[in-house]
């Protein structure tokens, strides 16, 4: 497609608004949801009926199934936990599929199988039908502000029609390619490298703390020094403050990690140090149950290394009473 065609396309966008549909609106899903309110028709689903009265409180429309959101929308979004969950809710009884027509857009947002992901959209592609990735990065608070960043790879026309709704939700859009899957690919690296600078950051803060430093001194020390990360500017602010740095389940941190080991299986890179970041979320998941937080791993190297990332207050003393 030639730029004036594409030009020409996003000025009828532009014209007439597309109808967007969201699948899957929990902590994430929500928060990128949200960002689409007011600038596009909004069409919503979701398992939990309090989440999506309160889209519907805040202007979007709720429907009955995925196949009702199929038949309204030009392109739905899709944030779920796996891509099993993604393939069922595409092609399983009441899906995706049973109302979709040539022309349709599927986005997802999910972190995902990328060759799960291109199975979905080879399949969907004999319907005229287009799937395309855009997992994000970042934390709650940038999905929330609008400047979470959004990850893209599959057809360059899909994506140049998209555009508009994807910046919607956030001014950080990137592409991988137009292989689909290559998004996915790239959010794997990059949970990779965030969860192994968040444990290894937390293992020598702890060591610190034993050998008598303070959290404060340490984290200003990091943060001037080359050892500087995502965890030493976030999380250990947020814990000297003694408030909540990330709301993400433990157990879907986990599921992100074996994928990505997997993915190291199938093109023989070894990973051993993705496999000892694995081992130790298997253990906080083992322990914590599977309902956790990433965040209570903050409890459990504590524990693990027998020392107060903040030191306690020192408990008021009793009043000496006379006689």
């Amino acid at each position: 497609m030639n730029t004036g065609s594409i030009v020409r396309q996003l000025l009828a966008i532009r014209r007439h608004k597309m109808n967007v549909g969201y699948i899957g609106l929990g902590a994430m899903g929500g928060a990128l949801a949200r960002q689409i309110i007011g600038k596009f028709p909004l069409k919503v689903l979701d398992l939990n009926p309090a989440v999506v009265a309160d889209f519907e409180a805040k202007g979007a429309v709720a429907v009955a199934t995925a196949a009702d959101m199929a038949r309204q929308c030009d392109v739905v979004f899709l944030c779920l936990p796996r891509s099993t969950d993604v393939g069922h809710v595409i092609f399983g009884p009441g899906g995706l599929v049973e109302g979709l027509s040539p022309g349709k857009i599927l986005i997802d947002q999910t972190s995902g199988v990328p060759e799960q992901t291109r199975s979905f959209a080879h399949r969907l592609a004999k319907l005229d039908v287009v799937l395309f990735d855009a997992p994000v990065s970042g934390s709650m608070a940038a999905a929330e502000a609008g400047t979470v960043s959004i990850i893209t790879s599959g057809p360059q026309t899909a994506f140049d029609r998209c555009r508009p709704v994807l910046e919607a939700i956030s001014r950080h859009v990137y592409r991988c390619g137009d292989r689909v899957g290559n998004g996915q690919t790239m959010k794997s690296v990059n949970n990779l490298m965030n969860t192994g600078c968040r444990f290894s950051t937390l293992e020598i803060v702890a060591l610190g703390r034993k050998m008598g430093l303070t959290l404060e001194v340490m984290t200003q020390a990091i943060n001037q020094t080359t050892a500087r990360n995502f965890t030493s500017t976030g999380m250990l602010h947020a814990i000297a403050e003694r408030r909540q740095a990330t709301n993400f389940g433990l157990a879907l941190q986990l599921k992100d990690t074996n994928q990505a080991l997997a993915l190291g299986v199938e093109t023989s890179a070894p990973m051993p140090i993705t496999t000892v970041v694995r081992g130790l979320l298997q253990i906080g998941v083992n322990t914590l149950g599977p309902n956790a937080r990433l965040e209570q791993m903050i409890g459990l190297i504590e524990s693990q290394a027998d020392v107060r990332f903040v030191a306690s207050a020192p408990a008021a003393q009793a009043p000496t009473e006379r006689v």
